[in-house]
């Protein structure tokens, strides 16, 4: 395995590091989210049997609520990647290096290094 040093804001870190943060926020993005809806389908499928009209509207919003839930979890790496973004805006000429050091050291941690 390479031990590779990647720049991360004039800090050198090894590759590793970005890597395995990339690899579990992916984890949580896909994981999370299949996880609530077969949870919700599993309530559905529960009240659907239990034939009680009353329960199956309440599950039935309770599936609404993780499937947007899911969604939201599955969209948050895009949602921070912006917000960091906005913040890491700007002011002048002089900080346009800083800029692409924290958009680098971001992309690192998201995307993962390419070794």
């Amino acid at each position: 395995m390479l031990n590779v040093l990647v720049n991360c804001g004039g800090i050198d870190i090894p590759s590793v590091i970005p890597n395995m943060v990339h690899y579990l926020v992916l984890g949580i993005q896909i994981f999370i989210p299949i996880v609530l809806i077969v949870l919700g389908m599993l309530d559905m499928g529960k009240a659907v049997m239990s034939n009680d009209e009353k329960v199956m509207k309440e599950n039935q919003g309770k599936l609404v609520k993780r499937i947007i839930y899911a969604v939201l979890v599955f969209l948050v790496v895009a949602l921070v990647k912006t917000v960091i973004g906005m913040v890491a805006g700007i002011d002048s000429e002089d900080k346009v290096a800083d800029k692409a050091t924290i958009s680098t050291c971001i992309n690192y941690f998201v995307n993962g290094v390419d070794q």
